[in-house]
């Protein structure tokens, strides 16, 4: 089984709007928790191994994603069946989301990492 994990960026930094949109948008409840290693995030379980999480790219003086330090919130969309659809979707209706990646990983297998370009995904590494 290949399970996919996506990355999208935000230009919006007050993450309690972004929540707000992404819950309208997705008819989905998000909830807020807080680890020592993420900070303060939200997240969405669709299933026992399904999430869509928004998180800070900035935590405890790190960067989560350190070639991508313009955007100030990142969402991760988790092992969902179809996450190009959904990203699709947010992409459509909130302009300040932008796609950076994607991983397909099968267990014992392979990994696979896209990155978002020209409207799609291209393949950049393998392992």
């Amino acid at each position: 089984m290949i399970n996919k994990y996506m990355k999208i960026g935000i230009l919006n930094s007050d993450m309690d709007e972004v929540t707000k949109d992404l819950q309208d948008i997705l008819n989905l409840h998000f909830e807020e928790h807080e680890s020592s290693y993420w900070g303060d995030y939200h997240v969405a379980n669709i299933s026992e191994k399904e999430k869509i999480r928004l998180v800070y790219n900035y935590v405890d003086e790190d960067w989560q994603e350190e070639d991508y330090k313009e955007f100030l919130l990142l969402l991760e969309l988790n092992r969902l069946e179809e996450p190009e659809k959904i990203m699709k979707l947010l992409c459509e209706r909130l302009t300040y989301l932008k796609p950076l990646y994607m991983q397909e990983v099968e267990a014992r297998v392979s990994t696979k990492k896209y990155i978002y370009q020209n409207g799609g995904f291209i393949l950049v590494d393998e392992y």
